[in-house]
Protein backbone atom coordinates (compact mmCIF):
# COMPACT_ATOMS: atom_id res chain seq x y z
CA UNK A 1 0.00 0.00 0.00
CA UNK A 2 1.34 3.31 -0.93
CA UNK A 3 1.47 6.70 1.05
CA UNK A 4 -1.59 7.76 -0.56
CA UNK A 5 -3.73 4.80 0.37
CA UNK A 6 -2.61 4.48 3.43
CA UNK A 7 -3.36 8.42 4.24
CA UNK A 8 -7.26 7.77 2.41
CA UNK A 9 -7.47 4.55 4.57
CA UNK A 10 -6.72 6.74 7.91
CA UNK A 11 -8.99 9.38 6.93
CA UNK A 12 -11.85 7.27 6.27
CA UNK A 13 -11.69 6.13 10.05
CA UNK A 14 -12.07 9.80 11.40
CA UNK A 15 -15.00 9.67 13.20
CA UNK A 16 -17.49 13.16 12.39
CA UNK A 17 -16.50 14.77 15.46
CA UNK A 18 -12.88 15.32 15.03
CA UNK A 19 -14.03 15.32 10.94
CA UNK A 20 -15.93 18.12 10.93
CA UNK A 21 -13.32 20.41 13.19
CA UNK A 22 -10.65 19.49 10.58
CA UNK A 23 -12.01 20.32 7.86
CA UNK A 24 -12.11 23.96 8.59
CA UNK A 25 -8.13 23.48 7.39
CA UNK A 26 -8.10 25.12 4.53
CA UNK A 27 -7.29 23.04 1.06
CA UNK A 28 -4.43 24.42 0.39
CA UNK A 29 -2.25 23.11 3.52
CA UNK A 30 -4.19 19.68 2.37
CA UNK A 31 -3.34 19.51 -1.10
CA UNK A 32 -0.86 21.80 -1.43
CA UNK A 33 -0.18 25.04 -3.56
CA UNK A 34 -1.57 23.66 -6.90
CA UNK A 35 -5.32 23.55 -5.04
CA UNK A 36 -5.03 27.73 -4.69
CA UNK A 37 -2.83 27.77 -7.85
CA UNK A 38 -5.43 26.18 -9.56
CA UNK A 39 -8.02 28.01 -8.32
CA UNK A 40 -6.96 31.28 -8.66
CA UNK A 41 -6.08 30.73 -12.08
CA UNK A 42 -9.80 29.63 -12.62
CA UNK A 43 -10.72 32.98 -11.70
CA UNK A 44 -8.45 34.72 -13.54
CA UNK A 45 -9.43 32.99 -16.94
CA UNK A 46 -13.27 33.47 -16.64
CA UNK A 47 -13.17 37.03 -16.65
CA UNK A 48 -10.23 37.79 -19.49
CA UNK A 49 -10.45 38.70 -22.53
CA UNK A 50 -10.14 36.46 -25.60
CA UNK A 51 -7.42 37.68 -26.64
CA UNK A 52 -5.99 36.59 -23.32
CA UNK A 53 -7.57 33.07 -23.04
CA UNK A 54 -6.18 32.53 -26.91
CA UNK A 55 -2.90 33.11 -25.91
CA UNK A 56 -2.95 31.22 -22.82
CA UNK A 57 -4.33 28.13 -25.38
CA UNK A 58 -1.68 28.57 -27.89
CA UNK A 59 0.93 28.25 -25.50
CA UNK A 60 0.14 25.49 -23.05
CA UNK A 61 -1.29 23.26 -26.39
CA UNK A 62 1.89 23.92 -28.09
CA UNK A 63 3.47 22.63 -24.83
CA UNK A 64 1.73 19.36 -24.10
CA UNK A 65 1.68 18.74 -27.76
CA UNK A 66 5.38 19.10 -28.29
CA UNK A 67 5.81 16.74 -24.85
CA UNK A 68 3.89 13.89 -27.03
CA UNK A 69 5.13 14.70 -29.99
CA UNK A 70 8.85 13.61 -28.73
CA UNK A 71 8.54 11.06 -25.64
CA UNK A 72 5.53 8.92 -26.51
CA UNK A 73 5.12 6.24 -28.84
CA UNK A 74 1.91 6.82 -29.96
CA UNK A 75 2.01 10.06 -30.69
CA UNK A 76 4.88 9.57 -32.72
CA UNK A 77 3.28 6.77 -34.84
CA UNK A 78 -0.23 8.41 -34.91
CA UNK A 79 0.99 11.23 -36.62
CA UNK A 80 2.38 10.53 -39.87
CA UNK A 81 0.56 10.26 -42.57
CA UNK A 82 -2.26 12.37 -41.06
CA UNK A 83 -1.83 15.46 -42.97
CA UNK A 84 0.33 17.21 -39.86
CA UNK A 85 3.70 17.90 -40.02
CA UNK A 86 3.93 21.37 -37.75
CA UNK A 87 6.05 21.64 -35.20
CA UNK A 88 4.57 24.54 -33.38
CA UNK A 89 0.98 25.99 -33.18
CA UNK A 90 0.62 29.78 -33.47
CA UNK A 91 -3.14 30.17 -34.31
CA UNK A 92 -6.35 28.54 -32.85
CA UNK A 93 -6.77 27.74 -37.09
CA UNK A 94 -3.47 25.57 -36.65
CA UNK A 95 -4.99 24.09 -33.38
CA UNK A 96 -7.88 22.73 -35.23
CA UNK A 97 -5.72 20.70 -37.87
CA UNK A 98 -4.51 18.38 -35.42
CA UNK A 99 -5.76 15.16 -36.01
CA UNK A 100 -8.85 14.54 -33.49
CA UNK A 101 -8.87 11.61 -31.03
CA UNK A 102 -11.43 9.46 -29.52
CA UNK A 103 -11.21 6.38 -27.25
CA UNK A 104 -10.95 3.31 -30.32
CA UNK A 105 -7.80 5.35 -31.86
CA UNK A 106 -6.57 5.22 -28.28
CA UNK A 107 -7.09 1.62 -27.68
CA UNK A 108 -6.01 0.71 -30.43
CA UNK A 109 -2.29 1.17 -28.82
CA UNK A 110 -1.01 -0.72 -26.33
CA UNK A 111 -1.33 1.41 -22.83
CA UNK A 112 2.63 1.35 -22.04
CA UNK A 113 2.90 2.72 -25.66
CA UNK A 114 0.77 5.95 -25.16
CA UNK A 115 1.64 6.20 -21.22
CA UNK A 116 4.21 8.27 -20.31
CA UNK A 117 4.48 6.79 -16.80
CA UNK A 118 7.13 9.20 -14.83
CA UNK A 119 4.09 11.56 -15.10
CA UNK A 120 1.14 9.17 -13.85
CA UNK A 121 -0.54 9.16 -10.48
CA UNK A 122 -2.54 6.07 -11.17
CA UNK A 123 -4.47 3.57 -13.48
CA UNK A 124 -8.58 4.64 -14.47
CA UNK A 125 -10.75 3.22 -16.47
CA UNK A 126 -14.10 5.28 -17.99
CA UNK A 127 -16.21 1.78 -16.71
CA UNK A 128 -18.54 0.27 -18.97
CA UNK A 129 -21.54 2.48 -19.24
CA UNK A 130 -20.78 3.96 -22.83
CA UNK A 131 -20.08 0.05 -23.87
CA UNK A 132 -16.68 1.27 -24.93
CA UNK A 133 -14.26 1.10 -21.64
CA UNK A 134 -10.53 2.84 -21.78
CA UNK A 135 -8.00 2.68 -19.74
CA UNK A 136 -5.33 5.56 -19.06
CA UNK A 137 -3.47 7.23 -16.50
CA UNK A 138 -4.34 10.79 -14.70
CA UNK A 139 -1.19 13.20 -13.65
CA UNK A 140 0.29 13.22 -10.34
CA UNK A 141 -1.02 16.85 -9.52
CA UNK A 142 -4.80 15.89 -10.40
CA UNK A 143 -6.62 16.05 -7.46
CA UNK A 144 -5.37 19.77 -6.53
CA UNK A 145 -6.43 20.45 -10.34
CA UNK A 146 -9.78 18.77 -9.82
CA UNK A 147 -10.97 19.86 -6.20
CA UNK A 148 -9.95 23.59 -6.97
CA UNK A 149 -12.28 23.75 -9.69
CA UNK A 150 -15.15 22.09 -7.89
CA UNK A 151 -14.69 24.20 -5.19
CA UNK A 152 -14.67 26.86 -7.19
CA UNK A 153 -18.53 25.69 -8.53
CA UNK A 154 -20.34 24.72 -5.63
CA UNK A 155 -19.12 28.37 -4.25
CA UNK A 156 -21.42 29.82 -6.56
CA UNK A 157 -24.01 28.36 -4.69
CA UNK A 158 -22.79 29.35 -1.35
CA UNK A 159 -20.51 25.99 -0.57
CA UNK A 160 -17.40 25.65 1.09
CA UNK A 161 -15.69 22.80 2.05
CA UNK A 162 -16.15 23.72 5.85
CA UNK A 163 -20.26 23.07 5.52
CA UNK A 164 -20.86 19.27 6.06
CA UNK A 165 -23.03 17.98 3.52
CA UNK A 166 -25.28 14.96 2.98
CA UNK A 167 -24.50 12.63 -0.38
CA UNK A 168 -26.61 10.43 -2.19
CA UNK A 169 -25.22 8.70 -4.53
CA UNK A 170 -24.03 5.24 -5.80
CA UNK A 171 -23.00 3.78 -2.33
CA UNK A 172 -24.15 0.56 -1.14
CA UNK A 173 -23.33 0.58 2.80
CA UNK A 174 -23.05 -1.95 5.22
CA UNK A 175 -24.72 0.35 7.32
CA UNK A 176 -27.57 3.40 7.19
CA UNK A 177 -25.10 6.44 6.71
CA UNK A 178 -21.37 6.54 6.53
CA UNK A 179 -18.80 9.84 7.45
CA UNK A 180 -16.85 10.34 5.10
CA UNK A 181 -13.42 12.87 6.20
CA UNK A 182 -12.53 13.64 2.93
CA UNK A 183 -15.29 15.84 1.19
CA UNK A 184 -16.75 16.29 4.99
CA UNK A 185 -20.33 14.41 4.19
CA UNK A 186 -22.60 12.23 5.30
CA UNK A 187 -23.11 9.33 2.89
CA UNK A 188 -26.77 7.76 2.86
CA UNK A 189 -26.57 4.14 1.63
CA UNK A 190 -28.95 4.41 -1.25
CA UNK A 191 -29.28 0.60 -1.98
CA UNK A 192 -31.12 0.30 1.55
CA UNK A 193 -34.70 -0.12 1.91
CA UNK A 194 -35.29 3.03 4.50
CA UNK A 195 -38.41 2.86 6.89
CA UNK A 196 -39.71 5.89 9.36
CA UNK A 197 -37.05 4.58 12.22
CA UNK A 198 -34.17 4.34 9.89
CA UNK A 199 -35.34 8.01 9.00
CA UNK A 200 -35.24 9.63 12.59
CA UNK A 201 -31.84 7.82 12.92
CA UNK A 202 -29.94 9.77 10.39
CA UNK A 203 -32.21 12.72 11.02
CA UNK A 204 -30.55 13.14 14.66
CA UNK A 205 -27.08 12.92 12.70
CA UNK A 206 -28.12 15.16 10.45
CA UNK A 207 -29.23 18.31 13.43
CA UNK A 208 -26.36 17.12 15.37
CA UNK A 209 -23.97 18.18 12.66
CA UNK A 210 -25.74 20.97 11.33
CA UNK A 211 -26.07 19.43 7.61
CA UNK A 212 -26.66 22.21 4.88
CA UNK A 213 -25.92 21.22 1.54
CA UNK A 214 -26.67 18.03 -0.50
CA UNK A 215 -24.68 15.96 -3.24
CA UNK A 216 -25.12 13.34 -5.34
CA UNK A 217 -26.78 11.48 -8.43
CA UNK A 218 -30.24 13.30 -9.22
CA UNK A 219 -32.45 10.58 -9.59
CA UNK A 220 -30.78 9.10 -6.49
CA UNK A 221 -31.56 12.48 -4.57
CA UNK A 222 -34.93 12.37 -6.06
CA UNK A 223 -36.09 8.67 -4.84
CA UNK A 224 -34.80 9.46 -1.59
CA UNK A 225 -36.62 12.72 -0.96
CA UNK A 226 -40.23 10.81 -2.70
CA UNK A 227 -39.22 8.19 -0.05
CA UNK A 228 -39.22 10.48 2.40
CA UNK A 229 -42.10 12.71 1.57
CA UNK A 230 -44.47 9.50 2.25
CA UNK A 231 -42.60 7.91 5.06
CA UNK A 232 -40.76 10.89 6.84
CA UNK A 233 -42.07 14.12 6.60
CA UNK A 234 -40.64 15.24 9.63
CA UNK A 235 -37.63 14.99 7.61
CA UNK A 236 -38.26 16.91 4.82
CA UNK A 237 -39.49 20.02 7.07
CA UNK A 238 -35.97 19.78 8.20
CA UNK A 239 -34.68 19.80 5.28
CA UNK A 240 -37.03 22.49 3.91
CA UNK A 241 -35.26 24.72 6.68
CA UNK A 242 -31.73 23.62 7.08
CA UNK A 243 -30.34 22.81 3.28
CA UNK A 244 -28.77 26.27 1.71
CA UNK A 245 -28.07 24.27 -1.57
CA UNK A 246 -27.49 21.52 -3.64
CA UNK A 247 -24.67 20.11 -6.18
CA UNK A 248 -26.02 17.41 -9.06
CA UNK A 249 -23.13 15.23 -10.32
CA UNK A 250 -22.30 13.28 -12.60
CA UNK A 251 -25.81 12.58 -14.62
CA UNK A 252 -27.61 15.15 -16.37
CA UNK A 253 -30.09 16.54 -14.39
CA UNK A 254 -33.51 15.34 -16.07
CA UNK A 255 -36.34 18.68 -15.59
CA UNK A 256 -38.99 16.38 -14.12
CA UNK A 257 -36.59 15.25 -11.22
CA UNK A 258 -34.74 18.97 -11.09
CA UNK A 259 -38.07 20.67 -10.66
CA UNK A 260 -39.20 18.27 -8.08
CA UNK A 261 -36.36 18.95 -5.61
CA UNK A 262 -35.76 22.21 -6.08
CA UNK A 263 -39.90 22.84 -5.78
CA UNK A 264 -39.58 20.53 -2.49
CA UNK A 265 -36.05 21.96 -1.42
CA UNK A 266 -34.30 24.69 -2.50
CA UNK A 267 -33.57 26.32 -6.32
CA UNK A 268 -30.22 27.21 -4.72
CA UNK A 269 -28.51 24.13 -6.86
CA UNK A 270 -25.77 23.43 -9.35
CA UNK A 271 -25.10 21.27 -11.82
CA UNK A 272 -21.86 20.47 -14.47
CA UNK A 273 -20.12 18.63 -16.83
CA UNK A 274 -17.22 16.22 -16.76
CA UNK A 275 -15.64 12.80 -17.24
CA UNK A 276 -13.67 10.20 -15.85
CA UNK A 277 -10.34 11.26 -18.09
CA UNK A 278 -10.43 14.81 -16.47
CA UNK A 279 -10.06 16.96 -19.67
CA UNK A 280 -13.11 18.95 -19.53
CA UNK A 281 -15.04 20.11 -16.79
CA UNK A 282 -17.66 23.11 -17.20
CA UNK A 283 -20.76 24.33 -14.83
CA UNK A 284 -23.74 26.28 -14.51
CA UNK A 285 -22.04 29.19 -13.42
CA UNK A 286 -24.74 31.92 -15.36
CA UNK A 287 -28.08 30.11 -15.81
CA UNK A 288 -29.22 26.52 -15.39
CA UNK A 289 -28.98 24.20 -18.25
CA UNK A 290 -25.97 26.18 -20.13
CA UNK A 291 -22.40 25.04 -18.79
CA UNK A 292 -19.33 27.45 -18.78
CA UNK A 293 -16.33 25.29 -19.46
CA UNK A 294 -13.40 26.17 -17.13
CA UNK A 295 -10.37 26.93 -19.78
CA UNK A 296 -7.79 26.41 -16.37
CA UNK A 297 -8.88 23.12 -15.92
CA UNK A 298 -9.01 22.38 -19.78
CA UNK A 299 -9.45 23.20 -23.48
CA UNK A 300 -13.09 22.76 -24.76
CA UNK A 301 -13.76 22.79 -28.39
CA UNK A 302 -17.13 22.35 -30.30
CA UNK A 303 -16.49 20.03 -33.59
CA UNK A 304 -18.70 19.26 -36.21
CA UNK A 305 -19.19 15.96 -37.16
CA UNK A 306 -22.01 14.80 -39.44
CA UNK A 307 -24.20 18.29 -38.49
CA UNK A 308 -23.90 17.99 -34.97
CA UNK A 309 -21.41 19.39 -32.16
CA UNK A 310 -19.04 16.74 -30.79
CA UNK A 311 -17.66 17.95 -27.25
CA UNK A 312 -13.89 17.98 -27.91
CA UNK A 313 -11.19 18.77 -25.09
CA UNK A 314 -7.28 18.70 -24.30
CA UNK A 315 -5.82 18.49 -20.86
CA UNK A 316 -3.14 20.55 -20.70
CA UNK A 317 -2.08 19.22 -17.49
CA UNK A 318 -2.15 15.30 -18.08
CA UNK A 319 1.60 14.59 -19.13
CA UNK A 320 1.10 11.22 -18.73
CA UNK A 321 -1.86 10.38 -21.23
CA UNK A 322 -2.34 12.18 -24.47
CA UNK A 323 -5.92 13.65 -24.30
CA UNK A 324 -5.40 16.44 -27.59
CA UNK A 325 -8.25 16.94 -29.45
CA UNK A 326 -9.82 14.31 -27.54
CA UNK A 327 -13.74 13.73 -29.02
CA UNK A 328 -15.96 12.54 -25.46
CA UNK A 329 -18.53 12.04 -28.14
CA UNK A 330 -20.79 13.64 -26.27
CA UNK A 331 -22.90 15.81 -28.14
CA UNK A 332 -23.76 19.56 -27.72
CA UNK A 333 -25.44 22.55 -28.62
CA UNK A 334 -22.76 25.60 -28.47
CA UNK A 335 -22.95 29.14 -27.67
CA UNK A 336 -20.02 30.96 -29.25
CA UNK A 337 -19.43 34.46 -29.24
CA UNK A 338 -18.14 37.08 -31.74
CA UNK A 339 -15.20 35.72 -31.69
CA UNK A 340 -16.03 32.46 -32.66
CA UNK A 341 -14.83 31.24 -29.14
CA UNK A 342 -17.28 28.86 -27.20
CA UNK A 343 -18.35 30.34 -24.11
CA UNK A 344 -20.84 27.93 -23.19
CA UNK A 345 -22.78 24.53 -24.22
CA UNK A 346 -25.86 22.89 -24.09
CA UNK A 347 -25.74 19.21 -23.67
CA UNK A 348 -27.99 17.91 -27.05
CA UNK A 349 -29.00 14.85 -25.86
CA UNK A 350 -28.86 14.39 -21.93
CA UNK A 351 -25.28 13.31 -20.61
CA UNK A 352 -24.38 10.62 -23.06
CA UNK A 353 -26.53 10.96 -26.00
CA UNK A 354 -29.20 7.75 -25.81
CA UNK A 355 -31.39 6.83 -28.25
CA UNK A 356 -33.70 4.36 -29.82
CA UNK A 357 -34.40 3.71 -33.22
CA UNK A 358 -37.80 3.82 -34.85
CA UNK A 359 -39.27 1.36 -37.68
CA UNK A 360 -37.52 3.56 -40.50
CA UNK A 361 -34.18 3.41 -38.86
CA UNK A 362 -34.22 7.12 -37.43
CA UNK A 363 -32.70 7.52 -34.45
CA UNK A 364 -34.33 9.38 -31.77
CA UNK A 365 -33.23 11.25 -28.51
CA UNK A 366 -34.60 9.67 -25.24
CA UNK A 367 -34.03 13.13 -24.16
CA UNK A 368 -36.79 14.76 -26.27
CA UNK A 369 -38.77 12.03 -26.65
CA UNK A 370 -39.33 11.39 -22.56
CA UNK A 371 -38.51 15.16 -20.83
CA UNK A 372 -39.31 17.14 -24.38
CA UNK A 373 -42.66 16.34 -24.05
CA UNK A 374 -45.46 16.83 -21.55
CA UNK A 375 -46.49 13.28 -20.11
CA UNK A 376 -49.56 12.64 -17.06
CA UNK A 377 -47.81 9.67 -16.84
CA UNK A 378 -44.30 11.55 -14.74
CA UNK A 379 -47.42 12.90 -12.34
CA UNK A 380 -48.67 9.49 -11.01
CA UNK A 381 -45.44 7.77 -11.00
CA UNK A 382 -41.77 7.92 -9.92
CA UNK A 383 -39.55 6.93 -12.84
CA UNK A 384 -39.59 6.02 -16.38
CA UNK A 385 -37.18 4.13 -18.19
CA UNK A 386 -36.78 2.73 -21.47
CA UNK A 387 -35.31 -0.28 -23.29
CA UNK A 388 -35.15 -1.33 -26.71
CA UNK A 389 -34.19 -4.82 -28.16
CA UNK A 390 -35.29 -4.59 -31.19
CA UNK A 391 -35.57 -1.95 -33.76
CA UNK A 392 -39.07 -0.26 -33.92
CA UNK A 393 -40.00 -1.58 -30.66
CA UNK A 394 -39.83 -0.18 -27.06
CA UNK A 395 -40.37 -1.27 -23.26
CA UNK A 396 -41.44 1.94 -21.66
CA UNK A 397 -40.71 1.01 -17.42
CA UNK A 398 -42.61 2.76 -15.40
CA UNK A 399 -42.19 2.61 -11.40
CA UNK A 400 -44.64 3.38 -8.15
CA UNK A 401 -46.86 2.62 -5.89
CA UNK A 402 -50.08 3.10 -7.66
CA UNK A 403 -51.56 0.32 -9.90
CA UNK A 404 -52.59 2.09 -13.49
CA UNK A 405 -54.87 0.32 -15.94
CA UNK A 406 -54.23 2.76 -19.19
CA UNK A 407 -50.66 3.71 -19.05
CA UNK A 408 -50.52 4.64 -22.63
CA UNK A 409 -52.90 7.17 -21.96
CA UNK A 410 -50.53 8.98 -19.77
CA UNK A 411 -47.78 8.96 -22.88
CA UNK A 412 -47.98 11.62 -25.54
CA UNK A 413 -46.41 8.76 -28.29
CA UNK A 414 -48.15 11.40 -30.90
CA UNK A 415 -46.09 11.19 -34.27
CA UNK A 416 -43.54 8.34 -32.66
CA UNK A 417 -43.12 5.28 -35.05
CA UNK A 418 -42.46 3.19 -32.16
CA UNK A 419 -44.76 0.55 -30.76
CA UNK A 420 -44.32 0.57 -26.95
CA UNK A 421 -45.46 -1.20 -24.31
CA UNK A 422 -45.67 -0.44 -21.22
CA UNK A 423 -44.68 -2.70 -17.57
CA UNK A 424 -44.79 -1.66 -14.40
CA UNK A 425 -42.13 -2.64 -11.61
CA UNK A 426 -41.37 -2.11 -7.62
CA UNK A 427 -38.34 -0.61 -7.92
CA UNK A 428 -36.31 1.16 -10.93
CA UNK A 429 -33.32 -0.44 -12.21
CA UNK A 430 -30.35 0.76 -11.15
CA UNK A 431 -26.24 0.18 -12.84
CA UNK A 432 -23.69 -1.32 -10.64
CA UNK A 433 -22.66 2.40 -9.47
CA UNK A 434 -25.90 3.14 -8.14
CA UNK A 435 -27.12 5.25 -10.92
CA UNK A 436 -31.04 4.93 -12.26
CA UNK A 437 -30.66 5.35 -15.89
CA UNK A 438 -32.98 6.57 -18.62
CA UNK A 439 -32.08 4.06 -21.14
CA UNK A 440 -32.21 0.45 -19.74
CA UNK A 441 -28.69 -1.68 -21.36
Amino acid sequence: MNITSKLKSLAERIPPEAGILLNTIPFKYRLGTGYIENFELCKKLLVSTTEVKEEFIIKNFNQVFKHFKTTNNFYKNFLPGRSFESDTITSIDDLKKVPILNKNLLKESPIFDRTNKEFALKLYNTGGTSGSPLSFYLEKGVFSREWAHMHFMWGKIGYHPGKTKITIRGKNLSQLYKYNFNQNEFLINSYHAFNENDYKEVLKVFKKYNTEFIHGYPSSIYNFLKDASEKAPFLIDFLKKNIKGIMFGSEYPSPQYRNYIEDLLTTNTISWYGHTEAVILAGELNQKYEYTPLLSYGYAEAVKVDDMYHLVGTSFRNKATPFIRYDTEDLINPNFNNAGFMDSFEIKEGRLGEFVTDKENIRISLTGLIFGRHHPLFDVVDFIQVKQEKKGEMILFYSGSDTLLNPSDLFDSANVNIDISFVQIKEPFKTPLGKIPLLVK
